[in-house]
């Protein structure tokens, strides 16, 4: 079941054309790989992860392309994506609360589950005035909301419809949605960096009220409600991030001198509000308040503050090769 932009009940029946489609290999993203190489390159990778030898890592991250591949670093799942069957381009992606599998989403409204994520419907049958670009599922796993660039939300399972945007001329198209800490409301954010608040979600600022005009580091390009309490975090295409409402903060690629080399794409917390992500369109991957480790030798000590580790990227994976990547990062979902 959906809304349209309405806020009108919409039955969805199955679309066989969305369906369930599950893959055990860990593979990259195309195709394009091989061909490019000139020999039948096996599409597979290995779980990337930095530092030293130790303990298996718990969490990790899986980024999607536009094509439908994925990369999976750290301990996330290598349950592949829908490349070579999405009649669309892929613009989102989001993680089941275990992590051990994932829903993508097309800008024609598919939604394809990887994983131990199910199907509770798409949008791919109805008729969007504009195209989807966004997915985030509900804390329980048995629903999600898809959004659409002119603020539709179509909610399906479990996920509770709150309002949406339709009919409203809005300043930018809208680029991301995020469930506030108990799931009862949402936020939209636009291009602009303006945000629109449904159901408990708080209103706390915008990117014009902040910097007085236009970001001068580009276009937002997501929102991340903070998990565990109030705020969120607005990200920008050049890596600026931006707190409201008592979201933790802890720094950005702007502020730490860094430069992405392509856009930034994503933005999302750990489960916990410790840390957070940046997905670029490269597949570069920027960390924030990562496990540190104080001391050295028999006095090391491990602090526990921060839980967003760094367990790879996709230009360490395949810039060996001298290859460029196929297809642009979208998304990422994190595995907790």
């Amino acid at each position: 079941m959906s809304h349209d932009l309405t806020g009108k009940v919409v039955i969805t029946p199955p679309i066989r054309a969305n369906r369930q489609i599950r893959r055990s290999r860990r593979w990259l993203p195309s195709a394009v790989l091989a061909g490019a190489l000139g020999v039948a390159a096996p599409l597979t990778m290995m779980t990337t992860s930095a530092g030293a030898a130790g303990p298996l890592p718990t969490v990790g991250y899986t980024l999607v392309t536009s094509q439908g591949g994925t990369f999976n670093f750290g301990a996330a799942p290598a349950d592949g994506g829908p490349l070579g069957v999405a009649d669309a381009a892929t613009v989102g992606i989001a993680p089941t609360p275990d992590g051990n599998g994932y829903w993508v989403a097309t800008a024609n409204g598919g939604v394809f589950t990887f994983g131990d994520a199910q199907f509770y419907g798409s949008a791919g049958s109805l008729k969007l005035s504009a195209p989807i670009v966004g997915i985030v599922a509900t804390a329980d796993g048995k629903g999600y909301y898809l959004v659409s660039s002119n603020g539709g939300v179509f909610t399906f399972g479990d996920a509770a419809f709150y309002g949406s945007l339709g009919g409203i001329t809005l300043a930018g198209p809208i680029v991301g949605i995020s469930l506030t800490s108990d799931g009862k409301g949402y936020y939209l954010v636009g291009s602009d960096g303006g945000v629109f608040t449904f159901g408990d979600a708080v209103f706390a600022g915008t990117l014009e009220s902040t910097f007085g005009g236009p970001s001068p580091d580009g276009p937002a390009i997501g929102i991340a409600a903070d998990p565990v309490g109030p705020g969120y975090l607005i990200a920008t295409a050049e890596g600026a991030v931006v707190a409201y409402g008592g979201a933790p903060f802890y720094g950005s690629p702007v502020l730490s001198g860094v430069t992405p080399v392509e856009p930034v794409v994503g933005i999302a917390y750990t489960a916990d509000g410790t840390g957070y992500y940046l997905a670029a369109a490269d597949g570069g991957i920027f960390n924030f308040n990562a496990t540190k480790t104080v001391g050295t030798g028999t006095s090391a000590t491990t602090a526990t503050t921060g839980t967003a580790n760094f367990y790879g990227s996709v230009p360490q994976v395949i810039g060996t090769s001298g290859i460029a990547v196929p297809a642009t990062v979208v998304g990422i979902a994190l595995t907790h």
